[in-house]
């Protein structure tokens, strides 16, 4: 009798502590920052209900500020007013007025190109296909420094991706994970590959095939610009996706 007492208490009290166990947020999505801490390829900071790099510049390290939910380095400058006399910003850097003149860029947004063309580095270039026919690079996905967190601009840019692949039948892809020429050989091999398994591990959660997705990194090795800008290192740390 008296173990039955007991077995009715303590059955309805185990119940509730199971219901009382909810499951934890995945996918990147949080309702505190304390839910991002252990979910793999996702910023630690909940903003909006989603795991974020940041939501402002007090959750970057030192020397960096928050732009567009990303920690990046805190510019010379930000307005001419930032500089001094004979001095005006560009691209965050404070440059002597007549240097300025000299580099104006031909373009600053795709709208001043014509039909078929798109701004890059200030420069109107033809705009690649984003779902090209007979395979090729698809659109490429951009990190901040030295992170391998998608952004909300990169995983809608894998989205486009994802959708291609199956549009067009794609059955082989590689992701090819790239640096900008700040670090080591070694580290930035090791991020490379970081960001396009975060890639991949994003593709997946969209359906495309794992067998069809090979992830390679080529750190450092293969820059898309020579400068030593900002401008320059923001397009070389990126992940370039290949469809075949």
């Amino acid at each position: 009798m008296r173990i039955r007492r007991v077995l009715s208490v303590a059955v309805p009290v185990v119940a509730l502590a199971f219901a009382g166990c909810a499951s934890k947020p995945k996918n990147g999505e949080c309702t505190k920052s304390e839910d991002c801490a252990d979910q793999q390829g996702f910023g630690k900071v909940c903003v909006d209900g989603h795991c974020q790099e940041c939501g402002g510049d007090a959750d970057c390290k030192a020397g960096f500020v928050c732009r567009s939910l990303r920690c990046v380095p805190r510019p010379e400058c930000e307005r001419a007013e930032d500089c001094g006399q004979g001095k005006t910003c560009e691209g965050g850097r404070c440059v002597a007025m007549a240097a300025a003149a000299v580099s104006k860029p031909e373009c600053v947004s795709d709208a001043e190109c014509g039909s078929g063309k798109s701004c890059e580095a200030g420069k109107c270039v033809a705009k690649a296909s984003e779902c090209p026919e007979g395979g090729g690079a698809l659109t490429a996905v951009y990190f901040a420094f030295d992170q391998a967190v998608l952004t909300p601009e990169a995983r809608a840019n894998l989205e486009k991706d994802a959708q291609c692949i199956k549009q067009r039948g794609f059955t082989k892809l590689v992701i090819e994970g790239n640096c900008d020429e700040r670090g080591t050989t070694e580290y930035n091999i090791q991020l490379g590959q970081r960001r396009a398994e975060a890639a991949k591990k994003f593709l997946l959660n969209l359906g495309v095939s794992a067998r069809a997705i090979k992830t390679v990194s080529y750190g450092k090795e293969r820059p898309i610009c020579p400068e030593q800008t900002e401008d320059c290192w923001s397009r070389c740390r990126r992940d370039d996706v290949v469809a075949h």
